[in-house]
């Protein structure tokens, strides 16, 4: 008889843990099959830091800078080709220099209305942070409201504005208090989720103005350094993980990967004062002789894309007048040295009437090994077209110093381009980036520098007079820098999750909401 009631007790336990099954972070689900036995997986596991705040605007951690975006929503967002996605922004417009954003009826996760003084109240917390969020704000002069409207007024006209209005909302003056072990208490939010009364569950938001997904549970699994959130990643104990490192060695999970376009700016930059750099055909010979494709392959692990022009290919807008080749041409290559004198071949170098063959050196950072291995596919690609490119490696610093001092000819360098597309650092004497970059001078005994070409566009389109596309135009022509590819991250998520995933640089978890969960 106990055998036999033992036996009935195995049967209906083996019964009861076969109708339940993992969620894919690996904790138990208690979710009841539907009628076609199919489980929903409504928790998933991300990484976060218990030492770290979930304040966007202080969080030092990219994990908890990355679950603030949950947490907290933006005017606005842009999506993975930079196309202004709308979110408590019922409506934005930009007329001349003012642009007016009218909100949507939305309510903070404690049940008060989101209006336009919290809005005001979070621009200037994103104005005066250590986050990109105050670069991104760079050109509004004030702010103020009317109605259930906030009006930004800028220094300049800016088409492109609205993909700057992406900084957290978060209910004014609820941030700032501290726990008991001095880490600061998520400020009130309006976002798809909130932080539990158990710091380390996001639970979503029933109230949520917008959609609301499968996913009704977020665990958060502390990874205080990147050895452990290695370990986390690679034994499978986070549903969500996404890198933007260029480098092979990155930790990577099983499961699907979803590409991030990131506005990170590869280029070759020119030093305009060398008597042969200064002539644009051998910048386009030095141009055509680049395999774009090949350094974004093997040197940057497929985590790029060959650059079409100076703006990102995935920005729609200017595509059409991005003709940049992304593998050598060295029949393009050819026919501008001969433009400019370098016609005789001797061995393997293209020579000018006196035997002299074009010779540079290209800086790079030595830190940088991505950077290194594609300066040296670019050295390769050169002298395959009969230019002759010695690379010099140095550390950071040293490499930093040679730039301020001029001392180069080439070097290789990269920057982050602001989603509005912003290239003023490039070409404007004295920019952040305009290394080498020289403007021609006034024929008066002054010699009043005067603004280089590519300068003069970027004011006109201040003013309102030229649009993207004319920009992209003039930077071709011009070339003062030779352009070479765009960075991407790596969003890495379960298999359990079948569709829905869609994210951007502006917010790894874009239309999470719309995750389709096995």
């Amino acid at each position: 008889m106990k055998k036999t009631v033992c036996a009935l007790l195995c049967a209906i336990l083996c019964f009861s843990f076969a109708s339940c099954k993992k969620n894919p972070g690996g904790s138990s689900s208690d979710i009841a099959p539907e009628a076609s036995e199919k489980i929903k997986y409504e928790e998933i596991n991300l990484l976060y830091y218990s030492g770290d705040s979930f304040n966007p605007y202080t969080a030092k951690t990219k994990h908890n800078r990355q679950l603030a975006r949950l947490l907290y929503d933006s005017l606005l967002k842009y999506d993975n080709n930079y196309n202004p996605v709308y979110c408590l922004a019922q409506s934005a417009s930009i007329s001349g220099k003012t642009c007016r954003v009218t909100l949507k009826s939305a309510n903070f996760t404690d049940g008060s209305a989101v209006t336009p003084d919290d809005v005001v109240y979070s621009y200037n917390l994103a104005k005066n942070s250590n986050t990109i969020y105050a670069a991104e704000l760079y050109e509004v002069a004030s702010v103020s409201v009317e109605g259930n409207a906030v009006i930004f007024n800028l220094s300049n006209v800016d088409l492109s504005f609205l993909n700057l209005l992406d900084f957290p909302i978060i209910k004014a003056g609820t941030d700032g208090k501290k726990n008991s072990d001095g880490v600061e208490i998520a400020p009130v939010g309006c976002g798809r989720y909130y932080v539990s009364e158990n710091p380390n569950i996001l639970l979503r938001n029933e109230n949520y103005f917008g959609k609301k997904g499968e996913i009704s549970k977020i665990t958060l699994i502390n990874a205080p350094d990147d050895i452990s959130a290695s370990h986390y990643v690679e034994v499978g104990n986070t549903d969500i993980y996404y890198a933007d490192e260029s480098v092979a060695n990155i930790a990577r999970m099983s499961g699907k990967r979803a590409d991030v376009n990131l506005n990170n700016f590869v280029y070759i930059g020119v030093n305009g004062a060398d008597a042969v750099l200064s002539n644009s055909n051998m910048r386009y010979a030095i141009s055509s002789a680049i395999d774009r494709t090949e350094i974004c392959h093997s040197a940057y692990f497929d985590n790029a894309v060959p650059a079409t022009g100076y703006y990102n290919p995935k920005f729609n807008v200017t595509n059409a007048v991005q003709s940049l080749k992304t593998v050598a041409d060295l029949q393009i290559t050819v026919e501008n040295l001969s433009k400019i004198g370098y016609n005789n071949l001797d061995k393997g170098y293209y020579c000018d009437s006196n035997g002299k063959h074009p010779t540079f050196s290209l800086l790079v950072n030595s830190d940088n090994t991505s950077r290194v291995a594609a300066a040296n596919l670019i050295a390769n690609g050169c002298r395959a077209a009969g230019i002759e490119i010695n690379v010099v490696s140095k550390p950071y610093e040293q490499y930093k110093k040679a730039l301020e001092a001029g001392a180069f000819q080439l070097y290789l360098g990269e920057i982050r381009v602001l989603p509005n597309m912003d290239l003023s650092s490039l070409v404007i004497p004295g920019g952040s980036a305009a290394y080498g970059v020289v403007a021609p001078v006034s024929d008066d005994e002054a010699k009043t520098p005067l603004k280089t070409v590519c300068g003069e566009m970027i004011e006109s389109y201040r003013e309102g007079k030229v649009k993207h596309s004319d920009l992209a135009g003039t930077f071709l022509t011009e070339m003062p820098q030779i352009p070479v590819c765009y960075r991407q991250g790596i969003l890495f998520y379960t298999s359990a999750i079948e569709s829905g995933v869609a994210p951007s640089a502006s917010d790894v978890f874009l239309n999470l909401e719309n995750y389709k969960i096995k």
